[in-house]
């Protein structure tokens, strides 16, 4: 049951909920002036004055209203955001649908490490294997970070440029406004954490720039609809993540299409869940098209990754697409250095005149750490690249699971082997459809109250 991302268990800080503490919605009571007395019987139910309560369930938005937790209880999203509902779909509920799928790197790189085989089979197994089980499109999640990285460099530029109150054609074109430090908001498990313990002082730092998931999902429901000329919301799409909090944010109500009154994805599965539905992924006889399709052109995509860690390597393109706008010379020089332990890495990047600082905290101690010190205003870095699992995307909660420390080293050897600093930025798009906003949830009486 543990496998949300690595937001909190209150005795050791590990990124999901423990098994004794539950979801709890709030109940709206009647008022009686007779008092009764409730029992719980031997099957948990309960009764008041001999009538049996009725037992209340919880709906994937309910578990973003609430603030007793960080992560929702598993059981919660199993019944919306599963195999069983997928199936149904493909062959109940929505079988008249035209399926797309978008594949991450991390999770195809954790699917190569346990067949034993390099990045880009493991890409051509799975587009073959998809193609073949019905699905008409199989993008790349890379091009959703792609988009993220170029929007997340201009709103970095964007907040130097309203600090020294400039007005400029950057400022106008991308409409938000970050504090500095900006912090990534690519990791869901971290943004519910902020939502629901943090204020302002820390959710004026995250960024407005939506995920690479959440950007796919506003592209591919566009692109495949016009392609096959049929109502967006007849297209089925779905995500294969290596994080379980993957399937909140696609709950979230910011991320459904207002104009079409439907989902941009539909549902996400993990890891370990795509490759135990789709089995060992053996290479299909079957002459089928094995390149990635292109959500932004209708060329086929390459078998390659973003430059830098595994989460997405933000960081790095961040700074790559700033020095590209300032037209900087050569490639540039980003050497990370270890701080306190392996999940904490700052580089200091001269671009031109301009010294920018960044940082890399992975893990929910070292976000802690970075949160008491913007809140005592003591954090002098431009950008921060935070996740909420330990190692970050690569050693997800969704991945298959790992026997030992050192296969996931093996993990990312494998998705290094496929990364370039050479992506093909993304094309001028509206900016505005890939922003939204982040908000502190109100607090009740929870166990997230206490003092760590």
């Amino acid at each position: 049951m543990n496998n949300f991302s690595g937001a909190l268990r209150l005795t050791d800080l590990n990124d999901f909920i423990g098994p004794s503490q539950e979801c709890i919605k709030p109940v709206p009571v009647k008022k009686s002036k007779k008092r009764g007395i409730v029992r719980v019987h031997d099957d948990g139910g309960l009764s008041q004055n001999s009538l049996p309560l009725e037992k209340q369930t919880i709906s994937l938005t309910d578990c973003l209203a609430c603030s007793g937790c960080v992560t929702s209880a598993e059981t919660v999203l199993i019944e919306s955001q599963s195999v069983g509902t997928l199936q149904r779909a493909r062959t109940e509920t929505h079988k008249s649908h035209t399926f797309v799928a978008t594949l991450s790197p991390q999770s195809v790189s954790s699917i190569a490490h346990k067949l034993g085989i390099g990045y880009e089979d493991a890409c051509k197994r799975l587009i073959s294997t998809l193609r073949c089980d019905g699905y008409k499109y199989v993008f790349c999640s890379v091009e959703g970070s792609e988009v993220c990285h170029q929007l997340s460099a201009e709103e970095l530029l964007n907040s130097d440029l309203q600090k020294q109150g400039s007005d400029t054609e950057t400022t106008k074109t991308l409409k938000t406004s970050v504090q500095k430090p900006v912090l990534a908001s690519a990791c869901p498990g971290w943004i519910c954490y902020a939502e629901k313990t943090q204020g302002a002082a820390v959710l004026d730092h995250v960024s407005r720039v939506r995920s690479p998931q959440s950007i796919m999902g506003s592209l591919v429901k566009s692109a495949v609809s016009k392609r096959e000329m049929i109502p967006y919301s007849q297209v089925y799409h779905v995500t294969i993540m290596p994080c379980y909090d993957k399937k909140l944010e696609a709950s979230r109500a910011d991320f459904l299409s207002k104009e079409h009154d439907c989902p941009e994805t539909d549902l996400v599965l993990s890891t370990a869940e795509s490759f135990d539905l789709w089995g060992v992924v053996e290479p299909t006889e079957v002459s089928v098209n094995q390149c990635f399709d292109s959500v932004l052109t209708d060329d086929s995509f390459p078998f390659q990754t973003p430059s830098g860690g595994g989460s997405g390597g933000f960081a790095e393109r961040i700074l790559y697409h700033i020095s590209r706008s300032f037209n900087y010379p050569g490639k540039l020089d980003i050497t990370f250095k270890q701080l306190r332990n392996k999940d904490l890495l700052e580089a200091v990047v001269k671009i031109n005149d301009t010294e920018y600082r960044v940082a890399k905290a992975y893990g929910f101690r070292n976000i802690q750490n970075i949160i008491q010190k913007i809140k005592h205003k003591k954090c002098n870095y431009d950008y921060i690249e935070l996740m909420a699992c330990p190692s970050g995307c690569l050693n997800g909660g969704g991945q298959i699971k790992l026997e030992d420390s050192s296969e996931l080293t093996a993990i990312t050897a494998v998705y290094s082997s496929a990364s370039s600093d050479k992506l093909k930025p993304a094309k001028t798009l509206e900016s505005e459809i890939f922003l939204t906003s982040y908000k502190a949830v109100e607090k009740t009486a929870s166990a997230l109250s206490s003092q760590w």
